[in-house]
């Protein structure tokens, strides 16, 4: 991989995860809400929404933050065919999850990765879709001190797919799109996002989901085996 500038990453899932996973959680709410569904199943559906909100924000010609609230969990209920209202059940798994205990941690091998990047002198910011805490999240799991920038979807009022945000980011270290990589877990958020933008891409496939195009993105289920795509930069 040739030599660049920046990486930048993904936080949620990427660099860093709760316990129970958020998405585990947004499954046992909507179990909750009374649509029987499992844990793996619930994931391959968010994978596959993340997927249809990408082409849908192409076929719109952008997405905002709003349209994201809007479209994407939608797109999961969708196919859950809960009976009843869908703001109703929207509702129920809100407040399901809103009571739902939790702790944050990195995931293995980020910190030893980070080291590595900084150690070679590439400059690291985090792009992120979240609630605006991302730099406080950064903090509660031990690894700001590695980054430049934070950039937070719900500060910015810029969300991915939509390549405006990557575009942000690459503006503000300074840099062209060539000169950075992006490393992150969602198909349509991450990696189509980030290839928009005119970055190389790194997915984090930690999942093993099947990619659903032909695209030739370099892919990886383990931290550790990315800095073996920097070798030899």
């Amino acid at each position: 991989m040739k030599k660049k500038k920046a990486v930048f990453l993904d936080f949620g899932d990427t660099l860093a995860s709760t316990d129970p996973p958020y998405i585990y959680r947004i499954a046992e709410a909507v179990r909750e809400a009374g649509v029987n569904i499992s844990d793996a199943e619930f994931e391959l559906q968010y994978f596959k929404a993340d997927y249809a909100l990408y082409l849908k924000h192409k076929s719109r010609g952008g997405i905002s933050p709003k349209e994201h609230r809007e479209w994407f969990f939608p797109l999961i209920y969708e196919t859950l065919s809960p009976d009843e209202d869908m703001d109703s059940f929207r509702q129920k798994v809100r407040s399901s999850m809103n009571i739902m205990d939790f702790t944050r941690n990195a995931l293995p091998g980020v910190i030893e990765l980070l080291d590595y990047l900084k150690g070679r002198d590439y400059r690291l910011g985090v792009i992120s879709n979240n609630d605006g805490r991302t730099t406080e999240k950064c903090e509660e799991v031990g690894i700001r001190e590695y980054f430049d920038f934070i950039f937070d979807s719900t500060n910015l009022g810029m969300i991915k797919p939509d390549s405006s945000i990557f575009r942000h980011a690459l503006e503000k270290f300074g840099i062209a799109p060539s000169e950075a990589i992006y490393i992150g877990d969602l198909y349509g958020s991450d990696v189509l996002g980030g290839t928009d933008a005119g970055m190389d891409v790194i997915w984090f496939n930690r999942r093993g989901f099947e990619r659903p195009d032909d695209s030739d993105v370099p892919e990886v289920g383990e931290m550790s085996e990315i800095k073996g795509l920097f070798e030899g930069s």
